[in-house]
C-alpha cells in the first residue's frame, strides 16, 4: 500500500471520447523513457479519482508519439509524488477539484504535465510494446487496454441499480402509509386517502417498481 494508484485518462476538453485525447508520451530513445506532456490547458487531467491528494502514481493515458508518428492513445504508469514527502514532482501540476455532487469522500482531481520522464518498462506491453530502438508493435487486442473503463461502467449500472432499490422500498413504504387530503369513506368512517392511491404517486413509482 506503499504506492496509490489513480487512472489519469479523461481530460477537461476530452471525457469519453478517447480518440481525442491530447496528452503527449513521446519516446526518447537516448534515455528509454518517454515524456509525459500536456500540450494545452483542455488537456489537463481532470476528474481522476484520489488524485486530489492521495495517489502517488497514475495510469496515465496518453498519445504515444515515436519519431513524430503518432500510434495513438496508450497507458503509462507516472509517479506524481514524492514517497517522502508527498510533494509533486517536478513537471507535475495536481490539486484537488474540490466540492462536488456525489461521492464527495472520493478526493478527485486535476493534474497537468511538463515534460515528466517515466521509464519505458512503465508502459504496460501486454498487448502493445515499444523496444529500445523505439520499434512499435501490437502484440494483442487493443480494445483490451479499454476494459478497464467498462468494468466500471458496468459498476456504476450496478451500483445505481442497488440504490434505486433502496429508495423505491422507502418511497413505496412511505407512500403505503401516509395519508393526506381527499377524504373517503372507508369501513363507516372518514379517512384520508393514502398517497399510493393517487394516480400521480402511482405513475411516479410503479415503473420503477416494476
Amino acid at each position: 500500500m506503499r504506492i496509490m494508484g489513480t487512472y489519469a485518462q479523461t481530460e477537461i476538453g476530452h471525457g469519453s471520447d478517447v480518440s481525442q485525447l491530447q496528452t503527449t508520451a513521446t519516446f526518447d530513445p537516448k534515455t528509454d523513457e518517454f515524456i509525459i506532456n500536456t500540450p494545452s490547458d483542455i488537456a489537463t487531467k481532470w476528474w481522476p479519482g484520489d488524485l486530489g491528494m492521495f495517489s502517488s502514481h497514475a495510469m496515465v493515458f496518453a498519445r504515444l508519439i515515436i519519431e513524430g508518428n503518432d500510434y495513438g492513445v496508450m497507458p503509462f504508469i507516472v509517479q506524481l509524488r514524492c514517497l517522502e514527502t508527498w510533494k509533486p514532482l517536478k513537471g507535475v501540476t495536481c490539486g484537488d477539484m474540490g466540492p462536488k455532487m456525489g461521492y464527495n469522500s472520493k478526493n478527485n482531481g486535476w493534474c497537468t504535465f511538463n515534460q515528466v520522464r517515466t521509464p519505458r518498462e512503465n508502459m504496460p506491453m501486454k498487448y502493445v510494446s515499444v523496444d529500445k530502438e523505439g520499434t512499435f508493435s501490437i502484440e494483442g487486442d487493443l480494445r483490451a487496454l479499454y476494459s478497464v473503463m467498462m468494468d466500471i461502467r458496468v459498476q456504476l449500472v450496478q451500483h445505481s441499480g442497488v440504490m434505486l432499490l433502496k429508495s423505491v422500498i422507502i418511497s413505496l413504504r412511505y407512500s403505503a402509509c401516509r395519508r393526506q387530503f381527499k377524504m373517503v369513506q372507508a369501513n363507516g368512517k372518514k379517512d384520508e386517502t393514502k398517497l399510493i392511491d393517487y394516480q400521480t404517486q402511482q405513475h411516479k413509482l410503479f415503473p420503477l417498481l416494476s
